[in-house]
């Protein structure tokens, strides 16, 4: 029998998706199937962590042909909580909507209903609303696939739990973090869309590859091999040697804080004209961009009173407006390359248009990464002395593995 499969999982946090940690464990099961007589969809729900053991073990028992969408998140969770259930794991609608159309990168316009289509017309819906819907249904989410593949009623099926989330809790952003404050009824109507547009979404994608005479199947066993080796990696981690890994970032912050100082030697006498020019602007501009006579007055206080020092004194070296400042209007150098809004541009690969300043810039850059990179392993290795970086196993639309979350 094939079974569309979702977890939604926990940490001692809340709602995690770091199936690496020895907290971690999955709070609810939905699968879902088509009844083999009236070849309706059919649904399993749980929350008690007993009967979620008992309803895998059948599932590997029973060698139930299992679908996910994000199949290499589902693997991992099983590996992690239940290391001795061997699921037959048979397609991941993921990957199969990425063979299909590249994470909808097909689209080069936004695909409106026939609801959508009159009230953008009439002017209901603006441009802005259109683009920000289109932006929605590219990638490879599941609501993104859906939208692209299922009929309309099948999509935003998420809508109601991440409702119920802003009235109830407060939460207006990142609804996927805070699940497990879902009441039990709420959870399960949830959890089992999930794996109802999960069947779905297969469905349709095997018809589609049908006619279209493609055998997915030698891809599929390809990609399971990766996601295996790649889930596995993740939960066993990289031991890392915490104390040196600090001792290295107190030395690259040293190596920046230098950079910084002959910077600032460098341009001595054009930064003190900066805080010249920035100060006289809070002075006639600033004051004045408050609407009230009110608002201007308090911020006239704030700048007699010197709270305002401390701004207009501190020159920010990773201020693009500043840099523009100094180098375009101070010292007078024309740029090259812009922005696409038309500023001096001060990207990475652009730098070296600012002469000697622009390269202490651009290996200040450099090394600001490489720092960012060693605090995110030393932070992910706090809790159990290892590194886990996470990798999005179904790549980009190349087919190449791409950097995840860490």
């Amino acid at each position: 029998m094939l079974v569309a499969l979702d977890y939604e999982t926990k940490d001692s946090n809340g709602a995690s998706f770091q199936y690496f940690k020895r907290d971690f464990q999955i709070f609810s099961l939905s699968c879902c199937w088509r009844d083999p007589k009236t070849n309706e969809p059919t649904f399993w729900f749980s929350n008690d962590r007993n009967r979620i053991a008992q309803k895998l073990a059948s599932l590997a028992r029973n060698k139930d042909q299992i679908v996910a969408h994000n199949l290499g998140y589902e693997l991992g969770c099983t590996k992690k909580c239940y290391p001795h259930i061997k699921l037959n794991w048979h397609a991941d609608t993921m990957r199969l909507t990425q063979l299909r159309d590249g994470g909808g990168d097909m689209y080069d316009a936004p695909v409106l209903t026939l609801e959508q289509e009159i009230a953008f017309e009439l002017g209901e819906l603006s441009e802005r609303q259109v683009k920000s819907t289109w932006a929605k249904t590219k990638g490879l989410s599941l609501e993104a696939c859906t939208y692209r593949h299922l009929p309309q009623k099948y999509h935003s099926h998420k809508e109601p739990a991440h409702k119920w989330l802003e009235e109830n809790e407060g939460i207006k952003k990142q609804h996927g973090r805070h699940l497990d404050k879902l009441p039990y009824d709420m959870l399960e109507q949830y959890n089992n869309a999930d794996t109802l547009t999960t069947l779905l979404l297969y469905e349709s994608n095997v018809k589609y590859f049908k006619e279209q005479n493609f055998d997915w199947s030698q891809d599929c066993k390809l990609f399971f091999n990766r996601a295996e080796l790649m889930t596995s990696a993740h939960i066993r981690g990289i031991k890392i040697n915490t104390d040196k890994l600090l001792d290295y970032i107190v030395e690259i912050e040293a190596e920046i804080a230098e950079m910084e100082h002959k910077f600032c030697e460098m341009f001595a006498v054009e930064l003190e004209i900066l805080k010249e020019n920035r100060l006289v602007h809070l002075w006639n501009h600033w004051t004045q961009l408050p609407k009230t006579d009110r608002g201007k007055a308090n911020r006239l206080k704030k700048l007699e009173s010197g709270e305002m020092d401390d701004e207009w004194d501190r020159f920010k070296i990773g201020s693009s407006k500043q840099l523009v400042e100094l180098f375009s209007k101070i010292l007078g150098i024309k740029h090259q390359f812009e922005t696409p809004k038309g500023s001096p541009s001060f990207k990475a690969s652009h730098l070296n248009q600012w002469g000697e300043g622009g390269m202490i810039l651009l290996n200040r850059k450099k090394r600001l990464l490489v720092l960012q990179q060693c605090a995110n392993t030393y932070l992910s290795a706090l809790h159990d002395g290892r590194s886990h970086p996470s990798i999005k196993i179904s790549g980009t639309k190349s087919n190449r593995v791409a950097g995840g979350r860490d």
